[in-house]
This record gives C-alpha cells, sequence and structure tokens, in this order.
C-alpha cells in the first residue's frame, strides 16, 4: 500500500511537466530559429552593395559622367558632389528630378529635417507649386582632414514656392540693373602721386573697381607730391603699369591715350568694358 502513493506522486510530475515544461522545451528550438532568420535578413540587406547610379537609356557605365572615369570614389555615385556640378558645366544647382542623390537634408520652412529620399519629399508635394531646390552638395567623408576625420555631409535641400522663387530672382536682377546702370554717365577721380605707398594704392584701386562695376567713368590724376619722398624713373613707369594692368584685371578699359609726362603730372581716363 506503500508504494501506490509514490506511482501516483511520479505520475503527477510527468503530468505536470507535459503540461508546462515541455511546450517550453518544444518551442525553443523554433523562436531560436525564427530570431536566426531576422538577424540573417538584417544582415543581408545591411551588407547589399548599393544601387548603381541612373543611366541614360541604352547608355554604358562610361557614358555617365558621374562614373568619375570608372572608378570607385569610395561613396555612391549617386551623391552629387561640387566636383560633379562643376564637370557638368551647369549654371545652377540641380533641382526636382535632376537630384540622384539617395538621401538628402531638407529645410521646409525651418531647420534641415532628414535624412530624407528626394523621392519621397516630391511625392509629396505639390509640382505645380512647389519645387525642390540643393542649396549644398555632397560633401564625401575626409579621413585625412586637418584636424582629424571628418564625416559626409548631406546635401542640403529647401523647398521653395515657385511663384515666390521666380519673383525673388526677378527683383534681384532688377536691382542688379539698376546698380550697373546707376552710375552710367557720371564720372569719379581719384588722386595718386608718385611716390604713393602699396597701402595706399590698394586702397585706390579698390575704389576704382568699385566705381567701374557701378558703370562710371574714372579719372585718375597722378601728380608730385610736394615735400614728399622723389619717385624715380622706373618706379614711375612701374605705377604706370599697375594702374594700367589693375584697370584691365577690374573690367575696365583704358579711354583715349593718357595726357601728361612721368614725373609731372598724367591723367587716365578708364571706363568699363561694357560701355
Amino acid at each position: 500500500m506503500r508504494g501506490t502513493p509514490q506511482c501516483l506522486g511520479s505520475a503527477a510530475r510527468r503530468a505536470l511537466y507535459h503540461v508546462f515544461v515541455s511546450p517550453a522545451a518544444r518551442a525553443a528550438p523554433t523562436m531560436y530559429q525564427r530570431r536566426s532568420g531576422i538577424e540573417h535578413m538584417q544582415l543581408r540587406f545591411l551588407t547589399r552593395p548599393p544601387r548603381p547610379p541612373p543611366r541614360r537609356p541604352g547608355g554604358r557605365p562610361g557614358d555617365n559622367p558621374m562614373d568619375d572615369e570608372g572608378n570607385y570614389r569610395g561613396f555612391d555615385k549617386r551623391y552629387t558632389t561640387q566636383a560633379d556640378l562643376n564637370k557638368l558645366g551647369r549654371d545652377r544647382m540641380p533641382q526636382d528630378h535632376e537630384i540622384t542623390d539617395p538621401y538628402v537634408m531638407v529645410i521646409d520652412g525651418g531647420a534641415a529635417e532628414g535624412p530624407l529620399a528626394p523621392r519621397f519629399v516630391m511625392n509629396r508635394m505639390d509640382p505645380e507649386v512647389e519645387s525642390l531646390r540643393m542649396l549644398q552638395p555632397y560633401v564625401p567623408a575626409d579621413a585625412d582632414a586637418d584636424g582629424g576625420p571628418k564625416r559626409a555631409q548631406l546635401a542640403v535641400c529647401k523647398i521653395v514656392n515657385k511663384r515666390d522663387e521666380w519673383t525673388r530672382q526677378q527683383q534681384a536682377k532688377e536691382r542688379r540693373r539698376a546698380e550697373a546702370t546707376a552710375g552710367k554717365g557720371k564720372s569719379k577721380g581719384l588722386d595718386l602721386s608718385w611716390s604713393i605707398d602699396e597701402h595706399d594704392l590698394g586702397i585706390k584701386l579698390r575704389q576704382m573697381g568699385k566705381f567701374l562695376a557701378k558703370g562710371m567713368k574714372v579719372e585718375v590724376a597722378v601728380e608730385r607730391k610736394r615735400g614728399g619722398k622723389k619717385a624715380t624713373p622706373d618706379e614711375a613707369a612701374a605705377l604706370v603699369k599697375r594702374v594700367r594692368h589693375e584697370a584691365e584685371a577690374l573690367g575696365g578699359k583704358e579711354k583715349g591715350v593718357a595726357a601728361g609726362e612721368l614725373l609731372k603730372t598724367m591723367k587716365f581716363v578708364f571706363e568699363a568694358k561694357g560701355k
């Protein structure tokens, strides 16, 4: 009679084992396998190579100006750098579907947000009213930069209102046109001495550049200053050559023939080349 309770106890333990322990033990391998599958999937996507840059229909790798002569640049070739823009020779930054960067930072009336895919942004814009404009191109990482390695910087784009942007550009053109025509018909005079020092000469030449940029005529008079240092003929000739060279570099041209003599009084007249 004493063996009966022991048998009942063993049977009870086996029943409890099958109810509580066995299902968990059987499920453990499945949970482990499922986790392993997820980790494998994540690893596959993380290590997947980037997609190739967009190409023209029927184009070969060498036909795409972004291929950089076929050499891998160390980052996704779809990112547009300043070197790419210089190579393409555009007079403006990419906009809308010209932006091939996979991810950019976007300004929409506030601070830059992102990273965001340009296509994702444009799908949520009104194409009749809004446009995505690149303000700053992608800057690659630089491991050898002064002061330590620098991380890559995504391109910065801005959502603009097309009408407002057109109005702003027209106003900017009008301002430039007004500045260019405001000085027409006006003249400015600059007085120099044959013994002028380099610092003062630089100031006078910068003034001449500003006057020429406004379309003004500039009359330069070089005279002998009483009580000052006397310049040599070579120094006087070098000064005349310097004034003429700087005037041309600043967008001016000499009008007529200079009047006067070296080391006495000489007068030059310069005007903008467009006149």
